[in-house]
């Protein structure tokens, strides 16, 4: 429906009010009509009014002193006004062309004059109105060129992580496999040293053992980082991994003092994954949150599972709620003290750790990142000082890949 054209006539003298009105109408515009300010005013609240005929000479305040509110308060929309009065001087028309008239017609005036004024400032007006269109046009797709670079960047990102991972992963699997064979003669010999009569031999034995134990622990951590294989995928249900990974850690954060807190939605799909792997990303977070809350006055660990999007996780004690979503996210959530901004960005990398040396092999969430997206899902974090950390292991519902026989 196209829109009409209306126009505001304020004139206090009844007989040109008339004429203008009947001269516009004719010509196919809607006219109102004010015969003083305070109601020129009241009408332009209510009514977006095209073009406004003003006169000068009003009872109650002069046309030039209105026609400055009327400007503001059209803001940035274009309202263009005729001024129409008997004042002709030319210090006249500099005063009310200052105050914002767009146009002057002295009386008396010829009705050709006038319609041809008026046609000239709706075309303007018709101009701004389109030029207004486009900006806002350009400014819209301006947000979405923004966005779709944020997005951009983030990709970029995702796959410079995963080809330093990859190359990373084939460097690690031949130092893991040459580690093997000499970790395997030192811990057996050490064995065989074993039991010794001096009680300092014997604790050079027990350390030696004990060191290559540990070395033998990193060695499996990095061939499971390295790991090309395929991934013996299965539908399983999201509460009984998270029960199975809740058996084997629910003692270990009850002797902590830690208090553990599961929420599981009543919604969640079968989900279709590699069990032993995704249960030692799970384990993975929880040893992370066990080890930050160390020291912390009513520590406390949120586990939810919910189906939702891949986006950063609520930080606790806030719970995600399920709101459907493509993606099954289990949410691991502590009140620790955050995740230091220096480490943030080299999380996911090897040997990247927050704790002390001899305490952990920074290799935790390295190999959950690599698990996760070997399932086409990924790993978000966020994390505030003093307020605790949530990592959020996002799968897919629908696998990427076909589930027809086993991978």
């Amino acid at each position: 429906m196209q829109h009409q054209v209306c126009i505001l006539i304020v004139e206090d003298d009844p007989t040109i009010a008339s004429l203008v009105g009947i001269v516009l109408r004719e010509a196919g515009y809607r006219t109102f009509h004010a015969d003083t300010a305070a109601d020129a005013l009241r009408l332009a609240e209510t009514n977006p009014f095209d073009l406004v005929v003003l006169d000068w000479m009003l009872p109650d305040t002069p046309g030039v002193q209105i026609c400055t509110t009327l400007k503001e308060r059209a803001g940035r929309r274009f309202l263009p006004i005729l001024m129409l009065t008997a004042k002709g001087e030319l210090s006249d028309r500099v005063t009310a062309l200052d105050a914002g008239v767009d146009d002057y017609l002295s009386k008396p005036f010829y009705i050709e004059e006038l319609m041809a004024r008026v046609r000239a400032l709706l075309r303007i007006r018709a101009a701004e109105n389109e030029r207004d269109a486009a900006m806002a046009a350009l400014e819209a797709q301006n947000d979405a060129l923004r966005v779709a670079n944020e997005q951009l960047r983030t990709m970029q990102a995702q796959l410079v992580q995963s080809s330093k991972l990859a190359a990373l992963g084939e460097i690690v699997a031949g130092v893991a496999h040459e580690l093997n064979n000499p970790l395997a003669i030192i811990l057996g010999n050490a064995e065989l040293l074993s039991p010794q009569h001096d009680p300092e031999d014997q604790r050079s034995v027990a350390q030696i053992i004990e060191s290559a134990k540990r070395a033998r622990r990193v060695v499996q951590s990095l061939a499971t980082f390295a790991r090309r294989g395929p991934m013996a995928k299965e539908w399983t249900s999201p509460t009984d991994l998270i029960e199975r990974v809740l058996d084997l850690k629910r003692a270990a954060l009850r002797s902590s003092g830690i208090a553990l807190e599961v929420v599981c939605s009543s919604d969640l799909p079968m989900i279709w994954v590699d069990i032993p792997q995704m249960q030692q990303v799970l384990l993975n977070l929880l040893h992370n949150a066990e080890y930050a809350l160390a020291g912390m006055p009513a520590p406390q660990v949120w586990l939810t599972v919910v189906r939702g999007h891949a986006e950063k996780p609520p930080l606790p004690p806030a719970q995600a709620a399920s709101a459907g979503g493509a993606f099954v996210c289990f949410d691991v959530a502590d009140n620790g003290p955050g995740i230091p901004d220096h480490v943030i960005e080299r999380l996911f990398q090897p040997f990247v750790t927050t704790r002390p040396p001899g305490r952990g092999s920074g290799l935790g969430l390295a190999i959950a990142y690599g698990i996760v997206t070997g399932h086409g899902g990924q790993i978000l974090i966020n994390t505030q000082a003093a307020q605790g950390t949530a990592v959020r292991v996002a799968l897919p519902v629908d696998p990427p890949e076909s589930v027809s026989g086993q991978e």
